[in-house]
């Protein structure tokens, strides 16, 4: 079962990206005594490393322009068919046979794609949902999925907290995140639910085959 973990749901949080590289204590279960369900423990010297490597080449590459949008591996929602397609399929640009018309949104396309993403090199899943949107002469991405199936020496949840703490300094559109974390399962939610331009990232961390499996999802609508 799952501890969770919520914070107050219209707040800005401040946690950094350093807090993860320059330590090596984090928490990890549940079933602590200080009033919030956790425990802290000594995650070893060399999944520290590795879980604060992947953070790095997590936040690494483009970003949205005007902080408008949260980015991932360097993709987030509203880049162009052919921003994506440049950097996720840069030799052919968008293939035409990882991709398909779709019902909705209304001229949607969908596309799919295995590509190495990040300053690491890692092989990750890419769908992405094309849609119209005013103001582009073609079609903007409205929601992008990245799964990442982790190497063993790194910590998902941890990964997801500072994923979550670095999503939130990303982008001015922030209004609301709620969180849960257990032992090797993570869940969150983002984004902007006020105003005229929603903005949302959801995150996901489960066990998979032996391993743990992140699924960020960036989207638009």
């Amino acid at each position: 079962m799952m501890c969770v973990r919520r914070r107050a749901p219209w707040s800005h949080p401040a946690a950094m990206l350093v807090a993860l590289l320059g330590t090596t204590a984090v928490t990890l279960a549940c079933g602590g005594a200080n009033g919030d369900g956790r425990e802290s423990t000594a995650l070893p010297e060399q999944d520290s490393v590795a879980t604060a490597r992947e953070v790095h080449a997590s936040l690494s590459g483009q970003v949205a322009p005007g902080a408008q949008s949260y980015s991932f591996r360097g993709l987030y929602a509203g880049m162009t068919r052919g921003q994506v397609g440049a950097l996720v399929d840069p030799s052919a640009a968008v293939s035409a046979s990882a991709c398909h018309d779709i019902a909705a949104p209304a001229n949607g396309q969908e596309c799919a794609w295995t590509p190495v993403l990040g300053s690491d090199s890692a092989k990750v899943g890419v769908d992405v949902v094309f849609g119209p949107e005013a103001g582009h002469g073609e079609r903007v991405a409205r929601v992008i999925t990245v799964t990442r199936e982790l190497p063993l020496d790194v910590d998902g949840v941890q990964l997801a907290r500072a994923l979550s703490d670095a999503f939130a300094a990303q982008t001015a559109l922030l209004d609301k995140r709620d969180a849960s974390y257990g032992r090797h399962e993570a869940e969150v939610r983002m984004g902007t639910v006020n105003g005229a331009r929603k903005n949302f990232v959801d995150l996901t961390v489960a066990p998979h085959a032996g391993r743990e499996l992140l699924t960020v999802r960036l989207s638009r609508p």
